[in-house]
């Protein structure tokens, strides 16, 4: 079992308790290294607002004090520190402060004439096996509701992912959503699908651990953002995708529908933008009513969120408003791809490339052709620009492969744009220039929110294959590498001056100080607490 560190205050009216005291803990130290005096007060007004700044773990505390006497000031604390053990020193052993100390749960009760180390001993140990009983009980509490969550969330995925593949008959689904608390296929609803927008991104930036506790989160904003319209279900579905219902008791009019589900879609894509910093567009399919329909609303939803291959991101989409494809125009936008092809040369600039993929967006933009038909293109000709550029000591099998998957037409597009001007001026190590660029606009702006999109932005690359070329350069994704940098910053700072965590928050750019506390130990072994205390230890030396 690992050994817990403990905070531990004194408040006493009289310097010649406390100085005794300083130096118990000070001898204490050099035998007892888990104890750590972190403050003292005189009275208890001061011993309020003290502890109530640096939540210690231990209170020692004299009754008989001016202005607040020390029970009294344990009564107040107790209501904001329910953990924090307390510690009573008294010249007076009278029935009346006993009697007041255990109504207050005190923990222990010393005569402090003349005070005994032995005493105090055996007073700290028992706080310490409180304190960890109560850590291992939260402990064990924070597991089992994760574990229930996960649980809950895995089976419902799984439900969900069967009954829209028309695996589960109507009987047996309606006697499973009663135990899942989602018995509203009987009203009207619609499926909607939320789409994560830059997922390869996501993919390239988060290890598969945060990925999971992020689409957690994600379901979690949707389902509390659907509920707060009416009543609905929210769960992950695959990869970059998650499936909602959104439902109703009353018939709506075609118009009213369509209102509600902009409505909704807007407020999901705002909330996932404003509390996870992740884009997402929305797609929602018709009406229906009954289990037997789960499949074709889902079907509905799915043809509705095709078109958000062809849209920029965070998009609310309706069948009311889908486009129309034009597949006819497959052929011609063949000849096109095969003219940029022979046209391109090594000599080509940033520019030219520019201008000749603008030009095939362009054409695209006005002539939609299907995904399903669009993306096997672009991936031809992903591979035949390697084809056409490969030098003699690279084999294909050195080239990654087109991430095409997850990606809208002009990511792919940006992709291969940037890919192309790196590959025909193989060997003169290009976007070197672009790596070094986007770590000096990081280090210039270390202490901003920084985005994966603001950093590709400011070096002229589509953001999916930034982050790919700088993992590939770097061995590191950038958002890990801009969390090693903050916390880098955040020891610098700490070794100048003590600064407290709300202040370190605000000087490396994170706004969630539990996220921030979450990097620090996982790039330095501590909490920022205990690295503190190290650091005073290490400089009283």
């Amino acid at each position: 079992m690992t050994v817990r560190d403990y905070t531990c205050f004194i408040v006493d009216d009289e310097d010649l308790i406390i100085q005794r005291l300083e130096l118990y803990f000070s001898e204490l130290s050099h035998k007892e290294t888990r104890f750590h005096l972190v403050g003292k007060a005189n009275n208890g007004l001061k011993g309020i607002e003290e502890i109530l700044k640096l939540k210690p773990d231990i209170v020692i505390s004299d009754i008989v004090m001016p202005r607040m006497d020390g029970i009294a000031m344990i009564e107040q604390l107790k209501l904001e520190l329910p953990h924090t053990q307390f510690i009573l020193l008294t010249a007076y052993s009278t029935f009346e402060y006993a009697q007041r100390a255990i109504h207050a749960n005190v923990m222990e009760y010393i005569v402090k004439v003349p005070l005994n180390e032995a005493d105090l001993d055996r007073a700290l140990g028992k706080a310490a096996g409180i304190l960890d009983e109560v850590k291992k009980k939260e402990e064990e509490f924070q597991s089992l509701n994760v574990s229930v969550l996960e649980n809950k969330y895995r089976v419902r995925k799984q439900f969900f992912n069967e009954l829209i593949r028309g695996e589960i008959p109507p009987h047996r689904a309606s006697n499973f959503a009663n135990r899942m608390d989602s018995q509203f296929f009987q009203a009207n609803y619609c499926c909607f699908i939320v789409e994560m927008n830059l997922y390869e991104s996501f993919r390239n930036e988060y290890s598969a651990v945060d990925q999971n506790i992020l689409k957690y989160a994600i379901t979690n904003v949707i389902e509390e953002t659907v509920m707060n319209s009416g009543r609905g279900v929210a769960t992950d579905l695959s990869d970059n995708r998650f499936i909602g219902f959104l439902s109703w008791e009353n018939n709506r009019s075609e118009m009213d529908t369509e209102f509600a589900c902009q409505e909704l879609g807007s407020q999901i894509v705002t909330h996932l933008q404003q509390y996870l910093n992740q884009r997402v567009s929305v797609a929602f399919g018709g009406p229906h009513r009954g289990w037997e329909s789960i499949k074709q609303a889902y079907t509905e939803a799915q043809n509705v969120s095709e078109d958000f291959y062809y849209h920029a991101e965070k998009v609310v989409k309706t069948p009311a408003h889908r486009f129309h494809y034009r597949n006819d125009k497959r052929e011609e936008f063949q000849h096109k791809l095969a003219d940029f092809l022979v046209g391109v040369q090594r000599q080509v600039s940033k520019e030219e490339l520019e201008k000749e993929f603008a030009e095939l967006n362009q054409y695209a933009s006005d002539h939609k052709i299907h995904r399903s038909i669009m993306a096997p293109m672009l991936r031809d000709l992903y591979r035949d620009i390697i084809m056409k550029f490969k030098s003699g000591n690279t084999s294909t099998s050195e080239i990654a492969e087109f991430p095409i998957e997850f990606m809208a037409f002009r990511e792919q597009l940006a992709y291969i744009s940037d890919f192309t001007y790196e590959y025909v001026h193989a060997g003169q190590l290009i976007h070197r220039a672009e790596i070094m660029r986007a770590m000096r606009f990081i280090e210039k702006n270390l202490k901003q929110r920084l985005t994966l999109e603001a950093i590709a932005e400011d070096v002229n690359l589509a953001p999916s294959y930034f982050s790919s070329l700088f993992k590939k350069t770097m061995n590191e994704g950038v958002i890990s590498y801009i969390n090693r940098k903050k916390i880098q910053l955040a020891l610098e700072l700490l070794n100048v001056q003590d600064y407290s965590l709300l202040e370190l928050c605000e000087e490396v750019g994170i706004v969630n100080e539990g996220y921030f506390c979450k990097l620090f130990k996982e790039y330095t072994g501590d909490t920022p607490k205990q690295y503190r205390i190290k650091m005073t230890r290490y400089e009283s030396k």
